[in-house]
């Protein structure tokens, strides 16, 4: 564990209605949190197990902390904010780290998009695939309606202005098949399995 870090606890509790929108809250009595120098979460109280069932190794290192794989930050109110998984970071070919979390969010608010994925990792900039709203798909089937990929283009292009330059989608494909868990895109609580995308969907990468 890194030497460098800031930490909170609470011998008292939450009080009622200090919950802190957009926070997990304030800490149960008795735990402890500290955040390393890259906001690895770790924490530690009489709630945490120190061993996995069936597993001779610690769950916890040799003071009792235990790793939880997220990446976080304190609010102004020090309550605990969890940002994105460590697992789930995507690295660029330039060494830039991005969340794609806060950019998916965005790219499923333009009008039309029902799902996003970023593609980024070991890439020199940032890629999208996008699937439409079903009942869009259906009337493109039906020969009822066009994809408009214009204002698609020009929704994107506005969506970048909120973001940082490594963040900003710079290609994007729709995609005609939709996600499904049959397909082992999708774990059965609907969140998408990326890799399983990536090795499907990837070549299809321009537009």
């Amino acid at each position: 564990m890194c030497a460098e870090r800031t930490a909170c606890s609470n011998s008292h509790g939450t009080p009622l209605g200090n919950n802190g929108l957009g926070s997990v809250g304030q800490l149960l009595p008795s735990t402890e949190v500290s955040l390393d120098d890259e906001g690895l979460v770790y924490v530690r109280g009489p709630q945490v197990t120190q061993r996995y069932d069936g597993m001779d190794e610690p769950a916890v290192d040799e003071d009792g902390w235990f790793c939880t794989g997220d990446l976080g930050s304190w609010s102004p109110e020090h309550n605990l904010v969890l940002n994105v998984r460590q697992k789930e970071i995507l690295v660029t070919s330039y060494g830039k780290n991005i969340a794609p979390q806060r950019v998916e969010v965005l790219l499923k608010g333009i009008a039309g998009v029902s799902e996003a994925m970023m593609v980024a990792d070991g890439r020199p900039y940032v890629s999208a695939l996008l699937w439409l709203e079903d009942e869009t798909l259906v009337a493109v089937e039906h020969g009822e309606a066009d994809v408009d990929y214009a204002a698609l283009d020009a929704a994107v292009r506005t969506m970048n202005e909120q973001l940082s330059h490594p963040e900003q989608v710079k290609r994007w494909v729709v995609c005609a098949r939709p996600l499904t868990i049959a397909a082992a895109e999708l774990t059965p609580n609907l969140k998408i399995r990326r890799n399983k995308v990536l090795q499907t969907r990837l070549r299809r990468m321009r537009r």
